[in-house]
């Protein structure tokens, strides 16, 4: 049996499960359409990417894999995406198209279902004026956050993703990156 308070919110939690149960049945154009609505001013990061390469941390020696790496033209978000971009590349763990291979390495590009190690860094933008659940219609609070990733690779044929991980929060840019209430950072693992 739940507590006191949670059956005294009985009556709002079945409101809001008859909203929810409507906004399911909704098309999906339709819950676009809201989204899209909803969103406003907000803009979403869309990072150039270019083709380049990183080195793998789980196969043996020294094997390149290809991947789409942050370009270094972009205008829009800049800050961001040059923070993300400088800090993935850092001791040489991205590369591009022409780089020099070193002796003993294999760039290879027909290997199916690799997902590259990725750093992601969240700006937490100003609070969204408009904080109400277009599905519930319960107010929250809510920022308009920018986010971008970037896969990142070994830096050396012996460095460990973890050792990798732990250089690049390490990063001085990163560090004041975060000092900012609400920046958050993440890493997601490679996958062979």
């Amino acid at each position: 049996m739940g507590k006191y308070s949670d059956i005294r919110r009985g009556k709002e939690l079945n409101e809001a499960l008859t909203k929810l149960r409507a906004w399911e049945d909704l098309s999906r154009d339709a819950k676009q359409t809201l989204y899209k609505g909803q969103r406003g001013s907000s803009v979403k990061v869309n990072a150039n990417r270019v083709k380049g390469y990183v080195e793998s941390f789980g196969l043996v020696g020294r094997i390149y894999l290809p991947t789409r790496l942050l370009s270094s033209t972009q205008t829009t978000q800049a800050a961001l995406i040059n923070t993300v971009r400088t800090a993935a590349a850092a001791s040489s763990r991205t590369h591009d198209v022409g780089f020099t291979v070193p002796t003993g390495g294999v760039l290879l590009d027909g290997l199916k279902g690799y997902k590259p190690a990725k750093l992601s860094l969240t700006d937490r933008g100003t609070e969204v004026a408009d904080n109400k659940s277009r599905i519930t219609n319960i107010e929250y609070k809510r920022y308009d956050n920018k986010t971008v990733s970037s896969p990142f690779g070994a830096g050396t044929d012996t460095e460990t993703y973890q050792a990798a991980v732990t250089d690049i929060k390490g990063q001085s840019a990163i560090e004041t990156f975060l000092q900012s209430t609400g920046n958050r950072i993440a890493f997601t693992p490679e996958i062979l």
